[in-house]
């Protein structure tokens, strides 16, 4: 089994909380992005709008090349994430 195949079943999911600590320190913060890379989907919940913005920043300065990015939110405190992105998506249900 390749490397590839042993995690297309990884996910990740992180609260704002440990965000606040991941994100404070530049070592935890490049773990977290290589973690975050080699899972299949990366949840974040309970997270405030500018931590919202800080993953989309963290995964367009960090991952090289530079992927596409993509921001879809339903509401104002969306904005900040929508305009760091590539595309920026928002509707309102």
């Amino acid at each position: 089994m390749n490397t590839s195949q042993e995690n297309e079943h990884l996910a990740l999911l992180v609260d704002g909380k440990s965000l606040i600590t991941i994100m404070a320190d530049t070592l935890l913060t490049a773990d977290m992005l290589k973690f975050a890379t080699m899972c299949k989907a990366v949840i974040a919940c309970r997270v405030s709008p500018s931590q919202k913005m800080q993953i989309v920043a963290m995964v367009r300065q960090g991952v090289k090349p530079e992927p596409m990015t993509l921001s879809i939110g339903d509401g104002a405190n969306d904005v900040p994430m929508i305009l760091e992105a590539h595309v920026g998506v928002s509707f309102k249900p």
